[in-house]
């Protein structure tokens, strides 16, 4: 792959980061993105990397390169780092292990988690896919209730008519998790199965489109549900959104598209 394309999905992915912490959503070191590079675009040298092994392999990933923002990188500087705070990880052709360049600060602490989620790519058609993750305010604070997940995704819904218009394939609770695990990788790559956002509770917030904008665009959209349901909240005491008669003529309107 040439230098002036592998530069352009560094920028696209470092123009999200950087419109994500403008808008207050990554505090710190906060939150991850990833890309998944189209087929045979790019390799590695056996003899350049730093390596890790997987706890199970990824064989829809073998030989396949993504490029992740790197553990203690921070979106606010990612345009200027975006050289060393964006790294080539790729899977050993068994899928078994990952590979980076050595000398470069270690990928994300999520990684397990883009790795088993980006694996769905494929069975999308998609030939390149990306992730987005970050802690933004309003779905933190809704995820943080305790009503069961089923009832925060059924009011999401109906507080905001573009979520079933844009978010094809729904959107989903994850319970609380120790992050950075494989577990919680496996449990969200589930959830994707049949989400393009899943959130986890009381910490933040992932999509999963074709491309970093994409992603972003569903963050967006998830987000701006969740704050109008607390606005709903303070304002009325209780959620308000669509009525069952008019979710159902958006949805009816939606099938026959």
């Amino acid at each position: 792959m040439s230098r002036m394309l592998f530069s352009g999905y560094r920028l696209d992915i470092a123009r999200v980061a950087d419109h994500l912490a403008n808008m207050g959503w990554c505090e710190g070191s906060a939150g991850n993105i990833s890309l998944l590079l189209p087929r045979g675009e790019y390799t590695h040298e056996e003899h350049q990397q730093a390596s890790m092994p997987l706890p199970e392999p990824i064989r829809p990933l073998a030989g396949r390169t993504i490029l992740i923002t790197t553990g203690g990188s921070r979106f606010r500087r990612m345009m200027i780092d975006r050289e060393t705070a964006i790294i080539p990880v790729t899977v050993s052709r068994f899928g078994n292990s990952v590979l980076w360049p050595e000398g470069s600060d270690k990928p994300s602490s999520e990684l397990s988690t883009h790795l088993q989620v980006l694996a769905l790519a494929e069975g999308r058609g998609w030939p390149s896919a990306s992730i987005v993750h970050t802690h933004s305010t309003s779905m933190l604070a809704l995820s943080s209730s305790d009503l069961p997940g089923e009832t925060l995704e059924d009011a999401m819904w109906r507080a905001h008519p573009e979520l079933s218009q844009l978010l094809e394939n729904g959107l989903h609770f994850l319970d609380f998790q120790p992050p950075g695990t494989w577990e919680l990788g496996e449990n969200t790559a589930e959830l994707f199965t049949r989400s393009d956002v899943v959130i986890w509770r009381k910490h933040g917030i992932l999509s999963f489109g074709p491309d970093p904008d994409t992603a972003c665009d569903y963050v967006e959209l998830a987000e701006k549900a969740a704050s109008l349901l607390l606005m709903e909240m303070n304002a009325f005491g209780r959620f308000q959104g669509l009525k069952d008669r008019e979710l159902k003529v958006l949805r009816d309107d939606l099938a026959r598209d």
